[in-house]
């Protein structure tokens, strides 16, 4: 859809895909794993279905399978969570972009997805 903005451009309404909601700005430090490799990387926004991340060095290429390693919140050990890279691009600032979205996660961390998210919103709603 377009129209009009006030300085008399045309401009595009781009449709939100999403279905559900992400956090953002969100950063975590996390690591994308794809076989063998490791890649030093930061999540950057986050949502029960996926996510997007940051990273310095070559990130997968768009329809890799990977697997996105993260601790949330206190717990000692790391999330696994598969994901398939749906995106890739160059960041403004250097490095590369990429979003992914969650392959079928199992319960315990489905729930520590949902923990963070509400920890994030309830300490949002605390400074608003």
């Amino acid at each position: 859809m377009h129209r009009r903005d006030r300085g008399d451009r045309l401009t595009t309404r781009v449709k939100e895909k999403r279905r559900t909601e992400r956090i953002e700005p969100f950063v975590a430090p996390c690591r994308v794993a794809k076989g063998r490799s490791r890649l030093a990387a930061y999540l950057t926004d986050l949502s029960l279905r996926g996510g997007r991340v940051h990273c310095d060095a070559g990130p997968p290429r768009s329809g890799s399978a990977v697997v996105i390693e993260m601790r949330i919140g206190r717990q000692v050990a790391h999330l696994r969570l598969p994901a398939s890279v749906k995106w890739v691009r160059g960041a403004e600032r250097g490095g590369h972009d990429f979003g992914f979205t969650f392959g079928r996660l199992g319960r315990e961390a489905r729930q520590a997805l949902e923990a963070v998210i509400g920890n994030f919103r309830r300490r949002a709603s605390e400074i608003a």
